[in-house]
């Protein structure tokens, strides 16, 4: 048994690092899916700004889009509105529904809202004032 020991030692220590690196992996995955995650989000947001301001319609513009610390903004103005013309809790009622179906359904960005993601709406008028202000995020998903 004596001829055997050096060859357990070996073994030993070998399964003692195997299970180490395993021990290690495992703490150190997470940061590496929550930076991977992170640079996933700015890259979306880089893509969406890059042809903004942009007209969505007759009467829609999306002037920008940024992404940080898990919030991703997005800002509109109504170019056709005035602030006065518009009821502010109707129009965050009814835009919220949609923006919530959109967000949460969409390919891009669904997965992420879904998973904590919050996506912060603001849109103004013609003439720069907000006409309305919200987010959307994992509860609204339900």
């Amino acid at each position: 048994m004596k001829h055997y020991r050096g060859l357990i030692i070996f073994y030993s220590a070998m399964i003692l690092l195997f299970v180490l690196v395993q021990v290690w992996h495992a703490q150190s995955a997470p940061e590496e899916k929550k930076q991977e995650r992170e640079r996933q989000l700015e890259g979306a947001a880089l893509i969406m700004n890059a042809e903004s301001p942009k007209m969505l319609d007759e009467s829609t513009r999306l002037d920008s889009v940024t992404y940080n610390d898990g919030i991703m903004r997005i800002s509109y103005t109504l170019i056709k509105v005035s602030k006065n013309e518009v009821d502010s809790d109707t129009f965050i009622k009814d835009t919220k529904a949609l923006a919530a179906s959109v967000s949460c359904t969409e390919k891009g960005l669904g997965p992420y809202v879904k998973s904590g993601l919050l996506i912060h709406y603001a849109f103004n008028d013609s003439s720069n004032s907000p006409v309305a202000d919200f987010q959307i995020g994992s509860s609204d998903c339900l």
